[in-house]
């Protein structure tokens, strides 16, 4: 509550985002509200919705409606930022969406002087649509791989 304060009445025009997986009440409601004053809280759920819907399902077995209410699934008026994959899933082990949807084939088939095999095709238009679905319904802002706000 401090550093936000701190950080809002020093520099009214930051934003401040919460890391928070545990769903705490008030992350996101002003300090004048007793909340903890974050403006925005990133929707963890979301990244690891893509990637147990890639481990557990082929894709034509995706529940639409799961999908919708993952994306969907936060508290009245607190802003999420949304995004399709989390830094963790690279840097713990895990494997990126790219690499969960087209493995080894990344390494041979993805040139331009090679024809798309279908395993390649089904990956780029599938990764296409899971950003697209999370940009569209994850939140108020988007946070892209790389870790930049749009």
């Amino acid at each position: 509550m401090l550093a936000n304060h701190l950080i809002h009445t020093l520099y009214p025009d930051s934003i401040t985002v919460a890391e928070d997986v545990s769903g705490m009440p008030a992350l996101c409601s002003p300090i004048s509200q007793g909340g903890v004053g974050f403006d925005y809280r990133l929707a963890m759920a979301i990244p690891d919705k893509w990637i147990q819907l890639l481990k557990e399902f082929k894709d034509e077995d995706w529940n639409m409606g799961n999908i919708v209410y993952t994306l969907t699934n936060r508290r009245y008026l607190e802003k999420c930022i949304a995004y399709a994959e989390s830094h963790d899933q690279a840097l713990v082990g895990d494997k990126t969406l790219a690499f969960w949807l087209m493995d080894a084939e990344m390494y041979t088939n993805m040139s331009v002087l090679t024809p798309f095999t279908p395993v390649i095709d089904r990956g780029i238009q599938l990764h296409k649509m899971i950003r697209l679905i999370t940009h569209a319904l994850g939140g108020e802002g988007y946070l892209n791989f790389m870790g930049k706000y749009e």
